[in-house]
């Protein structure tokens, strides 16, 4: 396991990349990162063993933050959204996807010709609902002469 220090700007270059951001970690960021991967484990959102390896802290106004990418992680995105939103309060989580538009101005990055755009996390959730069917439209018939 590793805790990188980034800084806010490293935060706005990681346009298509998402992760849960923990605001107002004090004390031992090691075990802040044992503790999330012991409950994600517990309650079912980290899956098939996976644990979070590479964490990122940073530092927003006063606040310590950690970003735990979603890369290389097995998870139950519906239970950590869940999580998520009944822990606000105590943990200030957030997407990568939310933060750094809201917080920090927006992403930075290279200009490409045709830019990737990946849903975030809620769109994902919503897309992944199953969708009804698209009905098919009848041609009108032409009269005839």
């Amino acid at each position: 396991m590793s805790i990188t220090t980034i800084t806010t700007e490293d935060l706005r270059r990681m346009e298509g990349k998402e992760g849960l951001i923990l605001q107002g970690c004090g004390g031992d960021l090691k075990e802040w990162v044992d503790g999330i991967n012991e409950m994600f484990t517990d309650t079912g959102i980290l899956k098939e063993g996976s644990k979070f390896e590479d964490v990122s802290a940073f530092q927003y106004g006063e606040l310590t933050c950690l970003l735990y990418p979603f890369e290389d992680v097995k998870l139950d995105i519906g239970k950590l959204a869940v999580w998520r939103l009944q822990t606000h309060a105590d943990f200030g989580g957030t997407w990568l996807s939310d933060f750094v538009p809201n917080r920090l101005g927006g992403f930075i990055g290279e200009p490409s010709p045709e830019p990737e755009r990946r849903a975030s996390v809620r769109r994902q959730m919503k897309e992944a609902k199953t969708a009804e069917p698209a009905k098919k439209q009848k041609t009108p018939k032409q009269q005839e002469r």
